[in-house]
Protein backbone atom coordinates (compact mmCIF):
# COMPACT_ATOMS: atom_id res chain seq x y z
CA UNK A 1 0.00 0.00 0.00
CA UNK A 2 1.44 3.52 -1.24
CA UNK A 3 2.24 6.12 1.55
CA UNK A 4 -0.62 8.10 -0.97
CA UNK A 5 -3.53 5.43 -0.01
CA UNK A 6 -2.91 5.38 3.49
CA UNK A 7 -3.05 8.99 3.85
CA UNK A 8 -6.63 9.21 1.67
CA UNK A 9 -8.06 5.57 2.31
CA UNK A 10 -10.12 4.60 4.84
CA UNK A 11 -11.92 1.69 3.42
CA UNK A 12 -10.16 -1.78 2.36
CA UNK A 13 -12.87 -4.67 1.23
CA UNK A 14 -12.09 -8.62 0.23
CA UNK A 15 -12.13 -8.58 -3.63
CA UNK A 16 -11.89 -11.76 -6.13
CA UNK A 17 -9.27 -9.90 -7.77
CA UNK A 18 -7.55 -8.74 -4.82
CA UNK A 19 -3.41 -9.03 -6.44
CA UNK A 20 -3.26 -10.22 -3.11
CA UNK A 21 -4.62 -13.91 -2.93
CA UNK A 22 -5.08 -13.54 1.39
CA UNK A 23 -7.34 -10.98 0.50
CA UNK A 24 -10.06 -12.42 -1.59
CA UNK A 25 -13.21 -14.12 -0.59
CA UNK A 26 -13.53 -17.03 1.32
CA UNK A 27 -16.04 -20.06 -0.07
CA UNK A 28 -16.71 -22.92 2.36
CA UNK A 29 -18.46 -26.38 1.95
CA UNK A 30 -20.26 -25.53 5.21
CA UNK A 31 -23.93 -23.92 5.86
CA UNK A 32 -23.75 -20.65 6.19
CA UNK A 33 -25.14 -21.14 9.79
CA UNK A 34 -22.13 -22.56 10.52
CA UNK A 35 -19.74 -20.08 9.05
CA UNK A 36 -21.95 -17.03 10.89
CA UNK A 37 -21.68 -18.71 14.34
CA UNK A 38 -17.41 -19.44 13.81
CA UNK A 39 -17.34 -15.80 12.74
CA UNK A 40 -19.22 -14.96 16.20
CA UNK A 41 -17.04 -16.84 18.18
CA UNK A 42 -13.72 -15.81 16.68
CA UNK A 43 -14.90 -11.95 16.82
CA UNK A 44 -15.86 -12.60 20.82
CA UNK A 45 -12.25 -14.45 21.39
CA UNK A 46 -10.55 -10.93 19.27
CA UNK A 47 -9.56 -8.01 21.63
CA UNK A 48 -11.00 -4.67 20.62
CA UNK A 49 -13.65 -6.24 18.52
CA UNK A 50 -17.12 -6.26 19.26
CA UNK A 51 -20.12 -7.75 17.12
CA UNK A 52 -22.81 -5.22 16.96
CA UNK A 53 -25.36 -6.93 15.21
CA UNK A 54 -26.28 -10.26 13.13
CA UNK A 55 -28.37 -10.11 10.72
CA UNK A 56 -29.17 -13.76 9.44
CA UNK A 57 -32.03 -12.77 6.65
CA UNK A 58 -29.29 -10.43 4.95
CA UNK A 59 -26.44 -12.73 5.85
CA UNK A 60 -24.66 -9.32 7.21
CA UNK A 61 -22.97 -9.67 10.48
CA UNK A 62 -21.77 -5.52 11.80
CA UNK A 63 -19.18 -5.24 14.17
CA UNK A 64 -16.67 -2.52 15.10
CA UNK A 65 -12.88 -2.60 16.03
CA UNK A 66 -11.06 0.00 18.10
CA UNK A 67 -7.82 0.63 17.08
CA UNK A 68 -4.90 -0.13 19.39
CA UNK A 69 -2.80 3.26 19.26
CA UNK A 70 -5.66 6.03 18.38
CA UNK A 71 -8.43 5.50 19.75
CA UNK A 72 -10.44 5.41 16.41
CA UNK A 73 -13.31 2.91 15.37
CA UNK A 74 -13.58 1.16 12.32
CA UNK A 75 -16.92 -0.75 11.13
CA UNK A 76 -16.45 -4.22 9.89
CA UNK A 77 -19.38 -5.73 7.91
CA UNK A 78 -19.18 -9.15 7.09
CA UNK A 79 -21.07 -10.95 4.44
CA UNK A 80 -22.19 -14.55 4.64
CA UNK A 81 -23.88 -15.97 2.05
CA UNK A 82 -24.88 -19.87 0.83
CA UNK A 83 -25.49 -20.52 -2.50
CA UNK A 84 -27.74 -22.53 -4.13
CA UNK A 85 -24.92 -24.90 -4.99
CA UNK A 86 -24.21 -25.18 -0.84
CA UNK A 87 -21.11 -23.43 -1.48
CA UNK A 88 -20.75 -19.90 1.56
CA UNK A 89 -19.08 -17.49 0.23
CA UNK A 90 -17.34 -14.80 2.91
CA UNK A 91 -16.69 -11.28 2.26
CA UNK A 92 -15.58 -8.15 4.24
CA UNK A 93 -15.76 -4.65 4.41
CA UNK A 94 -13.53 -2.42 6.87
CA UNK A 95 -14.05 1.51 6.93
CA UNK A 96 -13.01 3.64 9.23
CA UNK A 97 -15.65 5.92 11.09
CA UNK A 98 -14.04 9.25 10.56
CA UNK A 99 -10.79 10.45 8.42
CA UNK A 100 -9.75 10.76 5.37
CA UNK A 101 -7.07 7.82 5.86
CA UNK A 102 -6.10 5.15 7.88
CA UNK A 103 -3.00 4.39 7.76
CA UNK A 104 -3.65 0.58 6.51
CA UNK A 105 -5.78 -0.30 9.42
CA UNK A 106 -8.79 -1.41 7.66
CA UNK A 107 -6.36 -4.02 6.16
CA UNK A 108 -5.33 -4.88 9.30
CA UNK A 109 -8.42 -5.38 10.73
CA UNK A 110 -9.40 -7.56 7.62
CA UNK A 111 -5.96 -9.99 8.33
CA UNK A 112 -6.84 -10.07 11.49
CA UNK A 113 -10.09 -11.64 11.04
CA UNK A 114 -9.59 -13.62 8.41
CA UNK A 115 -6.39 -15.09 10.05
CA UNK A 116 -8.32 -15.98 12.95
CA UNK A 117 -11.20 -17.30 10.63
CA UNK A 118 -8.66 -19.15 8.79
CA UNK A 119 -7.26 -21.25 11.30
CA UNK A 120 -10.62 -22.31 13.01
CA UNK A 121 -12.12 -22.73 10.07
CA UNK A 122 -9.68 -23.79 6.59
CA UNK A 123 -11.45 -22.03 3.57
CA UNK A 124 -12.03 -23.89 0.13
Amino acid sequence: MSLKEWLTKNIYVTAPGNPDPFFRPRKYGKPKEEVAAAVQEILASLTRWKVVEYRENQGRLHATHTAPIIPYTEDVNIYIVQGLDGITKLEVISQSQTGKGDFGQNKRNIKELLSALDAKLPPM
